[in-house]
């Protein structure tokens, strides 16, 4: 299998979630019909994701299955299927799942033996899914997803990459958090860098497109000088905001009942494409998120979903003008022009 992540240039993603509902979940005739949408929006790549299971932030073992969860290996391997019937490439995107609050980059030991446990029972797990992705010939591997803790362990790392490796022949990525991504230390041993992009941009409940692309500066200067280090390109694994108010800001601080605000969200796609997308150093994103059944949200939903909502119009547009070889500024201005005429902004106090 080829190293070259971008032979058909930036990845065109979107993180592609398994629907809990009976029969509707990866591999079904409805992941069918997603994975069609997501394909004549001009999505040509799609994150996929099994999950292993910490019961706290400090324990040392993780509980995986196999097929003893619900992204099973056999519904991983029949959504490869159909993304593969579709002309989709495939990223196999492993998680680790702690009970919120507690979240992967909570993760975290007090001692070298604790630390040593929980890297052999990760390496376990993450070496099951590198043989799954060799065995199904996916495009593309994530070794691990917003461990912000553990991946200051380099040797370890270094280790688990070794590992994959030997069991998987294509292009590696590690998906560092936003706060992570300066101080990996193993960026020259994976082919490129990924980081989950939930940069907070702006405090404002709907910031104007100038003020968005101002905030976008700093932190695409920030990466431009993280991937001219490395020599490697920089993929978003992860970028998305919330149809709420401050979508572009911190997303952790939106209650779940915050008013919906569809103008916010498709402000901020745009802001993304206008103003990164573009770059050398960009290698590609993965817009979280979209489920694997239609119809799971639309314009009154304040989640990060964007299916049916005036920001899925936004990354058509991008993605069929990249696609298509036209200019992507260009359509995707004319989309938030028309997601401007599909939703009513609203002016909201700071939190």
């Amino acid at each position: 299998m080829p190293r070259d992540a971008f032979a058909e240039g930036r990845h065109r993603g979107v993180c592609y979630a398994h629907a809990m509902r009976r029969g509707q979940g990866y591999g079904s005739a409805d992941s069918e019909a997603s994975l069609r949408a997501l394909a004549g929006m001009g999505v040509r790549w799609i994150s996929i994701t099994p999950f292993g299971f910490q019961r706290t932030s400090d324990a040392t073992e993780i509980r995986w299955g196999g097929q003893r969860i619900a992204e099973s290996d056999d519904r991983l391997r029949a959504v490869t299927a159909q993304a593969r019937a579709l002309g989709l490439k495939v990223m196999l995107k492993p998680h680790i799942w702690l009970r919120p609050p507690a979240w992967p980059g909570s993760i975290n030991h007090a001692t070298d033996a604790a630390w040593a446990q929980w890297f052999a029972g990760y390496r376990a797990f993450i070496l099951h899914y590198a043989a799954l992705a060799r065995g199904e010939g996916m495009d593309a591997f994530c070794i691990g997803n917003e461990l912000q803790h553990a991946s200051l362990r380099d040797r370890e790392w270094r280790d688990v990459i070794a590992g994959v490796r030997g069991a998987y022949a294509g292009p590696i990525t590690y998906g560092a958090a936003a706060e992570e991504v300066a101080g990996v230390p193993f960026w020259d041993a994976v082919d490129f860098i990924g980081v989950s992009a939930y940069f907070p941009l702006v405090a404002e409940g709907t910031p104007s497109p100038a003020a968005l692309a101002g905030a976008w500066r700093p932190v695409s200067d920030r990466l431009r000088g993280l991937s001219a280090r490395h020599g490697k390109r920089v993929v978003f694994t992860e970028i998305g905001y919330r149809s709420a108010d401050f979508a572009a800001w911190r997303h952790w601080e939106i209650k779940g009942d915050a008013p919906v605000n569809l103008q916010a969200q498709a402000h901020a796609y745009a802001a993304f494409f206008e103003s990164v997308w573009g770059e050398d150093w960009m290698g590609g994103a993965y817009f979280w998120k979209w489920f694997s059944h239609p119809g799971h949200s639309g314009p009154d939903s304040n989640d990060f979903e964007f299916e049916g909502k005036p920001a899925a119009t936004v990354v058509a547009a991008a993605y069929r003008a990249e696609g298509a070889g036209r200019d992507v500024r260009a359509a995707v201005r004319a989309a938030a022009a028309a997601a401007s005429l599909q939703s009513h902004p609203r002016a909201s106090p700071a939190p």
